[in-house]
């Protein structure tokens, strides 16, 4: 076996590992993504509680009916 064809053989041989490599990377960078939409929901869920909690006044002050809180508030934390 010559000197090339030795380091063709060991580069190939890495091949596969790059690739698990790549392939680890790609399902942590899926599952942070996921990880990150879950917590945007519960963060939009939570804001949405509080908004309906806010007293009548307290929504006026920043131009807010009851309504308006009623309207944003009822919907789901995955609706943006």
């Amino acid at each position: 076996m010559t000197t090339i064809d030795t380091a063709l053989s060991v580069h190939a041989e890495r091949r596969p590992h790059r690739s698990l490599l790549a392939l680890a990377q790609s399902a942590s960078d899926g599952f942070s993504t996921l990880v990150n939409g879950l917590l945007d929901w519960q963060e939009r869920a939570r804001q949405r509680r509080q908004l309906l909690a806010l007293s009548d006044g307290a929504l006026k002050d920043f131009g807010a009916s009851r309504a308006d809180a009623d309207g944003e508030g009822s919907k789901p934390g995955w609706q943006p």
